[in-house]
């Protein structure tokens, strides 16, 4: 394009000398014009006609050339076309990514939105007894996922599977710790064994003698979404990395359709130090308790909230705007140049 501009640029040049070569008046070549004579009309006339026609010749070639150079620039030449494409393309390939992610964000918003509402439900509905798992499961229902459930039985301690490593803050402090997964009879034998997620605890922490017994609540819940950099679990050589219930029910010996509780408290959600946001110390979230069941507030929220989400997608739909605009004045701008260049000619 630069190529093509210049060679304008000099067809226009060669065209402007030529009209002022052509309307120049000509002086006569021997002696002095008589009164009310032409110069033209004197000896010089067939020298000064053909100059004439050389300057009109110069005019029509300067046209021509640049009448090309604007169709080559308007992409008449061959390949022209596709390259005008492919600019067009990356031109407005900017603000097409910024448009997918605005609609990615508020999918996001939306599927949020319709998670904490199920949330919500499930643990506004009345509590279940290990008794009703019993039934539900017998019956070969999935009971909710986030159900409450009232917890009472006693802990199977010899099976116990640690989930690592999973690092906490206390008290300001990074600690490596693991999620305590341990199965839990009912008493009396009214129910089915369960698999109860108790929180965390740190890796120093040791299994207390004696006093095995649990009566709290909880919430239903399934087996985790890996990442994609969390290695695979490894039953055999005891390398558990993220909660699945299938495998955790193989290395327990228990039945496929166990379910799993996770133990849970209505304090405020856990603040690093011990103490919940309202500067409280809940009960079960003590460092002398662990493992440390979670808050309820923590299972009635995400880490990345919904509303963020809709900030996301406003500052991706502005730099949508704001590229597509510089795209559609840098597709228009060759336009109008070339049309300015045939009007000056």
């Amino acid at each position: 394009k630069r190529t093509t501009m210049s060679q304008m640029s000099r067809s226009a040049l060669l065209l402007r000398l030529a009209r002022r070569s052509a309307a120049a008046p000509r002086a006569p070549l021997h002696g002095y014009a008589r009164r009310g004579q032409q110069p033209w009309t004197r000896l010089g006339t067939q020298q000064s006609q053909d100059a004439a026609s050389a300057a009109a010749g110069m005019t029509t070639s300067a046209a021509g050339f640049a009448a090309s150079a604007a169709g080559a620039n308007a992409g008449t030449s061959p390949g022209a076309g596709a390259r005008s494409l492919l600019g067009y393309a990356l031109l407005v390939s900017p603000s097409a990514v910024c448009a997918f992610l605005c609609k990615w964000q508020l999918d996001r918003y939306e599927w949020k939105r319709g998670e904490l509402d199920a949330r919500e439900a499930a643990l506004s509905a009345p509590d279940l007894t290990m008794r009703d798992i019993a039934a539900m499961v017998n019956a070969g229902v999935e009971p909710d996922e986030y159900a409450r459930v009232l917890v009472e039985g006693e802990l199977e301690t010899g099976r116990t599977i640690k989930i690592r490593p999973r690092v906490r803050s206390v008290h300001g402090t990074p600690v490596p710790g693991s999620v305590v997964l341990t199965a839990c009879k009912p008493r009396r034998g009214k129910g089915r064994t369960i698999i109860v997620n108790r929180g965390w605890a740190p890796d120093d922490w040791v299994e207390p003698k004696g006093g095995t017994c649990l009566k709290t609540s909880g919430v239903v819940r399934r087996s985790e979404t890996p990442g994609a950099f969390t290695p695979a679990n490894d039953p055999a050589a005891g390398a558990w990395h993220w909660i699945d219930r299938a495998a955790v029910c193989a290395a327990m010996s228990l039945p496929p359709d166990t379910q799993m509780v996770q133990l849970v408290h209505d304090g405020g959600r856990y603040a690093g130090n011990g103490y919940n946001a309202r500067g409280k110390r809940p009960s079960g979230s003590a460092e002398a308790s662990y493992p440390a069941p979670v808050a309820l507030a923590d299972l009635r929220d995400f880490k990345v909230n919904p509303q963020d989400h809709v900030n996301y997608a406003a500052t991706w739909g502005t730099l949508c705007v704001a590229t597509g605009g510089l795209a559609a004045w840098a597709i228009r701008r060759p336009g109008a140049a070339a049309r300015k260049a045939a009007r000056a000619l």
